[in-house]
């Protein structure tokens, strides 16, 4: 068993290894799919942990058995498809992080991953940028944020790593602010003392300092008297919504919104109104950490119904059965080949849909079904749930 002070975190991933029932119903896993080796089907996995927590197995069993368990762990886009299908309720996801907080202790995390576990620590965000760019997408927009950073206010606006920093993501804050503004919201932004939500840490095993980075943010919101807070990000709000209340206990009392479910809300109450039509036909992809790990279904769609005349067709696979990306879980940082096709399935069924416009709600989905679209020369556009939003208030970018 991995200890921790993180209990309520932590379980004990012997006990729950040995309650698989060997169902097979976790071969839906998708690097399973495109890997169809036992050591990475979910219930092979959990065999090799048998062996490698066991006291009883010898050291020489444990290092040979380290090597796949480790590289199978690490293969895992953290989907959740697997866990949400048990049987028997096995906390898969869970055990995979503490899996890879095991190959931390032992030394053995990739040189990639590494490398990004210091970038974060050094900088707070995920590209290893000066953290006073942190504004420099307002900057680049045209926006001026100086009366809203530090601002107290019971709104707070979680840009995150990636609408922060990537220009293939500069369209995300923007659009946000620009919602925001014209549904005359009182927000407040942290600016430069934001720092990355911890996702990729935590996802990677480094909850110490995944910890700290929740505590940090957690100090500077609570100076502004903030109650709520929206992201775009699906790995922020999967983080505020699940992660912060685990590792930071009753002090975390935060209502977390996805951009989504504001919108709704503004659009129930009458303060957000979507009056431009949209021809193009519209799908969208539900990312895995806001269907499966937060359960999120609903209000995204909703908003975009709520386009005049809009034809929105979902995807074969949609909602809590929705294809993964590829991206999630580090893998894109892990193996990208790996990543690249389990993404082609998913770009197969974009393909099928016939679809002009891909909405969705998460930066790591909108980079990898850029790239998949790019690779397979489709006229398909791929652009975030706040851009839709925006351009259907009629709002310029």
């Amino acid at each position: 068993m991995i200890m921790s002070s993180l209990t309520d975190w932590h379980v004990d991933v012997l006990e729950y290894a040995q309650k698989c029932i060997y169902c097979g119903y976790c071969s839906l896993c998708p690097t399973y799919k495109e890997l169809k080796w036992e050591t990475n089907h979910p219930r092979g996995i959990l065999e090799q942990i048998k062996l490698y927590f066991s006291e009883g197995t010898k050291e020489n069993v444990k290092l040979e058995v380290s090597k796949t368990l480790f590289e199978a762990v690490f293969a895992c886009t953290m989907c959740k498809a697997c866990e949400n299908i048990c049987l028997v309720d096995i906390p898969l996801i869970k055990i995979w992080e503490q899996v890879r907080q095991e190959s931390f202790k032992k030394g053995r995390w990739s040189p990639s991953m590494l490398s990004l576990y210091n970038k974060v620590k050094d900088t707070q965000n995920i590209f290893g940028l000066p953290p006073e760019e942190r504004l420099i997408w307002a900057k680049l927009s045209g926006l001026v944020m100086t009366r809203r950073v530090k601002k107290k206010a019971p709104l707070a606006y979680f840009v995150g790593c990636q609408a922060s920093y990537s220009g293939k993501m500069s369209e995300i804050a923007p659009s946000v602010v620009k919602i925001l503004r014209k549904t005359k919201t009182n927000f407040t932004i942290l600016g430069n003392d934001e720092w990355c939500c911890g996702s990729p840490i935590f996802l990677a095993g480094g909850y110490s300092v995944g910890k700290s980075f929740a505590k940090h943010n957690l100090d500077e919101l609570k100076k502004l008297g903030v109650k709520r807070i929206v992201t775009a990000c699906s790995g922020c709000y999967r983080a505020f919504k699940i992660v912060y209340p685990r590792v930071l206990g009753e002090s975390w009392d935060f209502e977390v919104l996805h951009i989504s479910e504001l919108a709704n809300e503004l659009i129930q109450s009458g303060k957000l109104k979507l009056k431009k039509q949209i021809k193009e036909k519209v799908t969208f992809k539900d990312p895995c950490e806001l269907v499966r790990h937060c359960g999120l279904i609903e209000a995204p769609r909703n908003v975009i119904n709520s386009i005049p005349n809009v034809r929105f067709e979902e995807l074969p696979s949609n909602k809590e059965e929705a294809l993964c990306c590829g991206g999630g879980g580090l893998l894109k940082l892990n193996d990208s080949d790996l990543g690249n096709k389990v993404n082609s399935k998913l770009i197969s069924e974009i393909k099928y849909s016939e679809a002009d416009i891909v909405a969705n709600g998460c930066p790591t989905c909108l980079d990898t079904i850029q790239a998949g679209v790019k690779k397979e020369g489709l006229d398909i556009e791929v652009i975030d749930i706040a851009e839709l939003i925006l351009r259907a208030m009629g709002e310029k970018k």
